[in-house]
């Protein structure tokens, strides 16, 4: 008994031997999106909007008074940013999440709906 689990015990050894850092594997770098959302003809502040960052699986907040929330744990990398205000529509904007542990600020101009 005890030479079969020596034998298995080694077996794995053997086998772990050339794989790659375990703790390497899966781990994911985060940054934080800081989005401001105005209105394009005066700059106006848009509370109560819905920011949503694509990659990211919570990666959504509402804006404050200010038009201003984040959205953090964002993947390192390229981002699109988009809001929805009733009413108002913009276009998405692109952001490169660079580094990890940093703020990235975005600013989404939204346009009164047709």
């Amino acid at each position: 008994m005890r030479s079969t689990l020596l034998a298995a015990a080694c077996l794995a050894a053997l086998t772990l031997t050339g794989c790659p850092n375990p703790n390497a594997i899966g781990v994911q770098k985060f940054g934080t999106i800081a989005a401001t959302v105005v209105l394009a003809s005066n700059n106006t502040p848009v509370p109560n909007a819905e920011v949503i960052v694509n990659t990211t699986q919570n990666g959504q907040c509402t804006t404050h008074a200010d038009g201003t929330c984040q959205v953090t744990q964002v993947p390192v990398g390229p981002q699109v940013v988009q809001a929805a205000a009733t009413g108002l529509t913009g276009p998405p904007v692109s952001v490169n999440v660079a580094q990890e542990n940093q703020i990235y600020p975005v600013t989404v101009l939204m346009y009164p709906s047709s």
